[in-house]
């Protein structure tokens, strides 16, 4: 029962590290370039907000 027990520990490690050393690598995320820069992200909705109140006071105001 213990080499058994080995045996299936031993299997388990080797294609655990198989598929590690032979898995391609997983994508990194970029930021470059998106609305999503968490950098200036709370620039961005501030003036996202400050857009969108001035475009909200000229829907507002009747026009002649």
């Amino acid at each position: 029962m213990k080499r058994l027990l080995l045996g299936f520990g031993l299997a388990a490690g080797v294609a655990y590290a198989v598929r590690e050393w032979f898995a391609a690598p997983l994508p990194q995320p970029s930021w470059d370039e998106t609305d999503n820069d968490p950098e200036d992200l709370s620039e961005d909705l501030a003036q996202r907000a400050r857009d969108a109140e001035g475009a909200q006071a000229s829907e507002e105001t009747p026009a002649s």
